[in-house]
């Protein structure tokens, strides 16, 4: 089937064809979160994702944990991005990556069903995701 075919078939569906891109991360042999430089990388790593959020690029994102809640500096970022290429070019900026902390696999990911509700309290001034 071709794309066009693809997007006919999900759209006929009543499918919204949300188109993201996600960034799935595994560290790389020299990710020691033990080390001062590691830690430095982590913070330019959050400041960098901070910045995707300010300018409405990241979707989300978070690390992966393992049953112990122990990381072992995995994670997955979801970006708003034009092209699978314009994507890449966002995980490679990423200071873990530019460090060699980090790799990452970039594949698109069309959004199609789930539920996201949002709770805002004015008056305690709270926002809650569930």
């Amino acid at each position: 089937m071709t794309d066009s075919t693809d997007q006919t078939v999900l759209t006929d569906l009543g499918l919204r064809l949300f188109q993201l891109y996600v960034f799935f991360g595994e560290p790389s042999e020299a990710w020691d979160l033990e080390t001062d430089g590691t830690r430095t990388v982590l913070a330019e790593h959050v400041e960098y994702l901070r910045e995707l959020e300010r300018t409405g690029v990241m979707f989300m994102g978070g690390p992966f944990r393992a049953a112990d809640y122990e990381w072992d500096g995995s994670g997955m970022i979801v970006v708003r991005a034009g092209s699978l290429a314009e994507a890449r070019e966002l995980a490679e900026r990423d200071p873990l990556f530019v460090h060699g902390l980090r790799t990452y696999e970039v594949r698109g990911w069309q959004l199609n069903e789930g539920r996201l509700v949002l709770t805002v309290d004015l008056d305690s001034h709270r926002v809650g995701l569930a």
